[in-house]
């Protein structure tokens, strides 16, 4: 599969992720405009942003996205539009699944993609009935260093039933 075909199914699996879970409004437009108002007021390019160790952009990137996510309502809010997001995550589990065990862990930054989007999402979603394959990938990938550890600690979590999160990606030296 080349890269580029690679990037938009990513993208898309990433989008059906959020398809009933997210909100009537657009949180990736939302983040991106508090990302940009925040680089702006701390008068950083993209570029210069992007060369920021992925623990300084961890810590701009959670602020953003704090931002981004105030007042935003979900769409999932009953029972069928549930069942309609537990269909798209099998689907999404099946096929990152196949992914990661072809490619190793994937994400935006490491394919080189030009949009953005997280991955870890998609095994965050995952049914239950995937969690033995899951936790298995997670650790080849985590002993091959090809997971970023704050996404490693994100999945390790939902496996464990997501107790409390007591730590941020800032507390990660993902760079």
């Amino acid at each position: 599969m080349a890269q580029e075909n690679l990037c938009n199914r990513l993208k898309q699996m990433v989008e059906l992720d959020q398809k009933y879970r997210g909100s009537n409004d657009c949180m990736l437009n939302r983040y991106n405009l508090a990302l940009d108002s925040l680089l702006k007021a701390k008068g950083l390019t993209h570029e210069e942003f992007n060369a920021m160790s992925a623990l300084e952009q961890g810590e701009i990137k959670s602020l953003a996205f704090k931002i981004g996510g105030r007042n935003m309502q979900p769409i999932m809010a009953n029972d069928s539009l549930a069942a309609l997001q537990y269909h798209l995550d099998e689907k999404n589990s099946m096929a990152f699944i196949e992914l990661v065990k072809q490619h190793g862990w994937l994400t935006d930054k490491s394919l080189g993609c030009s949009q953005k989007f997280r991955t870890v999402l998609i095994f965050r979603h995952a049914p239950k009935k995937y969690w033995p394959q899951i936790r298995e990938l997670i650790e080849k990938e985590k002993a091959a260093q090809r997971i970023p550890p704050y996404e490693y600690y994100i999945v390790d979590n939902h496996l464990k039933g997501r107790p409390p999160l007591d730590k941020s990606a800032s507390d990660f030296n993902n760079g």
